[in-house]
């Protein structure tokens, strides 16, 4: 089969997703909402030495899927299409608008932008990349809930 320049094998195209900006941003605060304290209080732990013991430390992990969660749902729920698409986005940006104020944080007082003394860059990235996929993934699950929520096709 030849193809003449300017046409595709199949003229099928897939359908334009329309991002609901409103919505993005309003799931995004929301799950900022949840990450900005929880990630305060594990300064505050860390700081004293109680993350260190024990299965304590999954409650801010949980904590903070439940926070991508909550962004996911609630862009979803604004959106007037594409729950999983919004959910998704909201909840990455979620953690992105976490992360550059946590880098702001650390420059302004002068500390180490990201990791831990010992970390080395595929560390950091590694850590960096799983958690904007983990944060992905709840904002799906949020959109899928919100979805059912509200009764429209997903």
């Amino acid at each position: 089969m030849v193809v003449k320049p300017g046409r595709s094998r199949s003229n099928s195209r897939l359908p334009a997703v329309e991002i609901d900006r409103r919505a993005l941003t309003r799931g995004a605060l929301y799950g900022l909402a949840v990450i900005a304290p929880v990630s305060i209080g594990v300064e505050v732990l860390d700081a004293v030495d109680v993350l260190s013991k024990g299965p304590v430390v999954f409650i801010p992990a949980v904590a903070i899927l439940g926070a991508f969660f909550l962004a996911g749902f609630q862009a979803a729920r604004t959106a007037r299409t594409s729950p999983y698409t919004h959910g998704a986005l909201a909840g990455l940006a979620s953690f992105t608008a976490w992360l550059t104020l946590r880098m702001a944080t650390h420059l302004i007082f002068g500390e180490r932008l990201l990791g831990k003394e010992g970390d080395t860059g595929l560390t950091i990235v590694a850590t960096v990349a799983t958690v904007a996929l983990l944060s992905m993934s709840g904002g799906i699950v949020g959109g899928l809930l919100a979805a059912r929520d509200d009764g429209r096709p997903a």
